[in-house]
């Protein structure tokens, strides 16, 4: 039943007249409360959980203050208020109105939002002369009163505020510090965050945003440099008449005075400098103005003194090709949305014995500007990596204010650095500290060596049996997560049939389960160098799912038919029923294919009946694969495992997920997850054709089918020095786009090809073990094929939503991409600890590497043993040359230098060191082979970084055997092993470091990555 009534309002229009609006409203009787322990409501979607003791309304005040201790995972029975979702809409706080529909929408939360205001029994009307937080603050308690009642008070309703009000004896009501203190005390976190969060101040003047109190009666000074910023009117006129741009701001880890925002004009704006950056952080969305004709300028093409080399070769590849032309500059003028996000960061060293409560913290991200933040026991935190967010930055502020968050332990110790890595990548902490939530472990199926799981019989009915089929998986050695396996058979009429069968996740993995929901959020398994973070629980990632031999196990199979010229004549989809044969290790199936009767570790009858299915099966994939290079497919690095069987495998998994691909599409043309690849433009090739062809070769990139030719041809003249070719094709991978997930319904059809793998439909589907779109994908497809089990568990599904699949693409691509940058950041880790343990004073690391890449202060050179790259400086800080002596006089790093000599740089191909004490130049050419010192420079805010100095040219070619991660974490552990036994015990225990003491390896599966196509 429904109840019109009439809802005024006031608002202030763009010339700030002020109008009063009147909108026809109808009130309803049927508004549900959303809680199990009701049996009166017809419910829907995410509802309260009726084993908890209480709920909580929080209203403005405690959302605007505590909107980080509201998000966290503990605090579960929220009820929003519409009351509340109107005040932000109202006052443009769309950002956290949207994150608290993020908490509703996750029902491991346990929270709801209640439309106190169209519910008649809850809808309080504004009295004569009543301000509007009074009647707010009346429909909270209204509300409270009904939930109490309606629910027969089974459950205490707990008001939040930290606005004092009177008249609220029969209304339980708390600040978050007196709900803190009652049901989480013994909660670090938690309590932390309400006194951190309790001394900032709202300030109604800088329209409610949280700063760093202040003394009364200070007026804010702008620092010399900062402007305030145009009015969010004069912005929005700006910008759609052209006179200003806007765009993400992006910063330059290796040169930090220089930003860039993608505007409209064809090229990227730089910001040069703090002045012109104007308070904005890198990842803010900001509006630029453009400075004068006069002041454009070339982008810095130095190697910064104190950058990562683990920087984003994507970003960083877009200054390197702009760095011979002009560029326009900007200066920004507003913000449009901050990004900021949780920081790791340093106590500046000096902090403890300068002492006070305001401190600045050096963020570990060097792009990010040091953040002021309150905190009085300082000596409990120096010298750790802690946590901190920013809240603000006025124009009286040469730094942002921020809060303490937590601490993650002391620098440089092995489990905080991994704990920094996942913060500075947006990776769950819980994956780390908590692992599963129980309510997810609680959906797992019974697996125990007492009760092992089985397939059900009704189940194995709907299945398609392939359990007399000879199937087998080729994965890397100790693989646990086997998400693939492979089976060829010849028919008696000549054709043949090819199988790859996957492991069927989505079946435990219900829709909107627990499990998926964590599932979704983590998006993907992290690898690291030394350990993982499983995306499922092992339960399933390990046994239940993985195809394990010698077991019963439900995959989801593609099977196609082939003629006898191996073109597909049909594919079959649809769920199955396997018992794998075996499980073989690259190496061994690489044997087999070799010729080999016997396979190390195999048994000689399994071998007999493995190698001739191995055989057909390379027989039958060399030919795909050849016929899909010839459609212009590229072959780049991007795996460590050099063996024919490898790149084989990986062709069947690219047919399969071809193949989905083009089915989900024909069954869901508007809501299909696919994964696109899109072309690369001219510019992006600018870089990689001078490189190329200062070594000869020419780079034609018209179309990737001209590409691949020309890659091919830079290969096969590079075979005595086959590191030139591999960074070639580096340099390409970079030039190029990256790969990602896209809905269908959001782009044209001709934007759906991939261009890296040539195919006109592609998907991500045989890896739903480590990546959550393979789960999509499986569940659309299942569907496709009027599976009855996914028929029947789809009423009410939202994976086949347009908007919800863009969504989730979105989100698995930031997941993808973080998880990518977080397992370069601990493969740098190690590298940096390798480097140490085989230097010191009287020992020197010296390696073979390659010039990777020409800078105007130095190079890059690429080691190929380590697989690291690191900077060789030819200039000091102020300019003057630094040429090591040792290039002439073969001494190595005494530490004494060329006198009087000058360098030229030609971008982006050499460099020339002229002196009059030298008999001829000296040139150092891109992709020359030089010897380099490898050094490590420490840090107390950052990572310990890696850099060489020059020894001398290696004019010779050579190769070498490049350590995998294996083999380099197996030199780690060793070296540290003899380091143990050399070291007498002490009595004093210290501070156990990362750098003096590899803690205890986690025995885990690591897996190689390979290229994300």
């Amino acid at each position: 039943m429904t109840i019109k009534t009439d809802r005024a309002f006031y608002k202030k229009t763009k010339s700030n007249a002020i109008i009063k609006l009147v909108r026809e409203q109808y009130l309803r009787t049927d508004i549900p409360c959303l809680s199990e322990a009701c049996s009166s409501c017809r419910h829907e979607g995410p509802l309260l959980s009726a084993a908890a003791q209480h709920y909580i309304i929080p209203d403005t005040s405690v959302i605007m203050r505590y909107m980080e201790i509201l998000e966290a995972e503990e605090i579960t029975g929220l009820i929003l208020s519409q009351t509340v979702t109107i005040h932000l809409q109202q006052h443009d706080k769309m950002k956290t109105y949207r994150k608290l529909r993020q908490i509703t929408n996750d029902s491991r939360r346990k929270s709801v939002m209640f439309y106190n205001e169209i519910c008649e029994a809850t809808k309080v009307l504004r009295e004569p002369e009543e301000s509007a937080l009074d009647r707010d603050w009346r429909a909270h308690c209204k509300m409270a009163r009904w939930y109490d009642q309606h629910l027969h008070h089974q459950k205490s309703i707990i008001l939040l505020s930290e606005i004092p009000h009177e008249n609220t004896t029969d209304v339980t009501v708390m600040t978050m510090k007196q709900y803190l203190d009652i049901y989480f005390p013994d909660n670090e976190l938690l309590q932390n965050l309400v006194q951190v969060l309790a001394d900032v101040v709202l300030e109604d003047e800088d329209d409610n945003k949280i700063k760093i109190s202040t003394k009364r009666g200070h007026h804010d000074v702008a620092v010399s440099g900062y402007a305030e910023y145009k009015s969010m009117q004069e912005l929005e006129v700006g910008i759609k008449s052209a006179r200003y741009f806007s765009g993400i701001l992006r910063c330059r880890k290796d040169s930090r005075d220089q930003a860039y925002v993608t505007g409209q004009l064809g090229k990227d704006i730089l910001i040069i400098g703090n002045d012109n950056r104007n308070r904005a952080v890198h990842g803010d969305v900001v509006v630029v103005d453009l400075l004068s004709e006069n002041n454009w300028t070339t982008p810095s093409s130095e190697i910064a003194f104190n950058s990562s080399n683990a920087e984003d070769e994507f970003e960083e590849d877009r200054f390197t090709n702009a760095s011979v032309s002009n560029q326009p500059t900007g200066r920004v003028v507003g913000i449009l949305n901050r990004n900021w996000r949780s920081y790791v960061a340093t106590l500046q060293e000096d902090s403890a014995e300068v002492g006070g409560s305001i401190h600045l913290a050096i963020p570990l991200d060097p792009v990010i500007p040091k953040i002021r933040i309150r905190y009085h026991e300082v000596k409990l935190i120096e010298n750790q990596r802690i946590v901190v967010r920013i809240d603000n930055w006025p124009i009286s502020s040469q730094y942002p204010n921020g809060h303490f968050v937590r601490s993650l332990g002391h620098i440089h110790q092995l489990d905080t650095e991994i704990s920094a890595i996942l913060v500075e990548h947006s990776i769950s902490v819980s994956q780390a500290s908590q692992g599963f939530s129980q309510a997810s472990l609680n959906e797992m199926p019974i697996d125990t060596p007492q009760a092992p799981w089985r397939p059900e019989e009704e189940e194995v009915k709907n299945r398609r049996d392939l359990r007399d089929l000879t199937v087998f998986s080729i994965d890397p050695p100790n693989c646990q997560d086997i998400d693939d396996a492979l089976s060829v058979k010849e028919l008696a009429d000549g054709k043949i049939e090819l199988g790859v069968h996957i492991a069927d996740v989505s079946y435990f993995v219900k829709e909107d389960s627990m499990t998926d929901l964590e599932a979704r959020s983590r998006g993907t398994t992290v690898y690291l160098a030394d350990r993982r973070f499983d995306m499922l629980p092992s339960v399933l990632s390990e046994r239940v799912c993985s195809l394990r031999h010698h077991v019963d196990r439900y995959s989801v199979s593609v099977i196609w038919t082939m003629d006898k010229n191996h073109k597909v004549i049909n594919t079959w989809f649809g769920r199955t029923i396997i018992n794998s044969t075996c499980e073989m290790e690259y190496e061994q199936a690489q044997q087999l294919l070799d010729g080999k009767s016997v396979a190390t570790g195999l048994d000689p009858t399994l071998c007999k009946k493995l190698k001739p299915c191995v055989t057909k099966l390379a027989q039958v994939l060399r030919v795909i694969r050849d016929k899909r290079l010839a459609k212009g497919a590229l072959e780049l690095e991007g795996s460590e495992i050099n063996m024919e069987i490898h790149g084989l495998v990986a062709e069947a998994m690219i047919l399969a997920n071809a193949s989905v691909g083009k089915r989900i599409y024909d069954g869901y043309k508007d809501a299909a997850i696919l994964r696109h690849h899109p072309p690369p433009t001219q510019g992006q090739f600018e870089r990689l054709v001078k490189a190329a062809k200062s070594r000869g070769f020419s780079v034609d990139f018209s179309s990737n089918k001209a590409l691949a030719k020309s890659l091919e041809a830079i290969t096969m003249g590079c075979k005595e020095d086959p590191e030139i070719a591999k960074l070639l094709k580096t340099m390409a991978t970079i030039a190029m786009n990256e790969a990602g997930y896209i809905s269908s319904g959001h782009y044209p059809v001709d934007q759906y090809y991939h261009y890296g793998l040539a195919l006109e439909f592609y998907t991500h589907f045989t890896s739903p073990i480590r990546r959550y779109a393979d789960v999509v994908a499986h569940r659309q497809l299942l569907m496709c094929v009027q599976d009855p089990i996914a028929v029947n568990s789809t009423r009410g599904s939202v994976m086949f939503k347009d908007g919800t699949i863009a969504d989730i693409c979105n989100h698995l691509n930031l997941k993808s991409r973080e998880s990518k940058f977080a397992q370069r950041d601990s493969t740098e880790l190690f590298q940096s600890l390798y480097v140490l343990q085989h230097t010191s004073d009287e020992v020197q690391l010296i390696e073979r590497g390659v010039i990777s890449e020409i800078r105007s202060n130095g190079f890059y050179v690429f080691v190929p043993r380590l697989g690291l790259k690191g900077p060789v400086y030819l200039k000091e800080k102020d300019g003057s040359p630094n040429v090591p002596l040792s290039l002439i006089s073969g001494k190595q790093d005494n530490g004494e230098t060329i006198p009087d000599c000058q360098i030229e740089v030609n971008l982006p191909t050499h460099i020339s060191v002229t002196s009059a004490n030298l008999p001829r130049p000296i040139q150092f050419n891109l992709f020359d082979n030089v010897r380099v010192s490898l050094k490590l420079r420490k840090s107390h805010a950052h990572r310990h970084m890696v850099y060489m100095t020059l020894v001398d040219l290696e004019h010779v070619q050579f190769k070498n055997h490049r350590l995998t991660n294996t083999e380099m974490m197996h030199a780690i552990e060793t070296e540290e092993q003899k380091e143990t036994v050399k070291k007498p015990s002490s009595k004093k225990k210290k501070q156990v470091s990362m750098y003096q003491v590899l803690e205890k390896f986690r025995k885990l599966a690591i897996i190689e990555n390979t290229a994300n196509v």
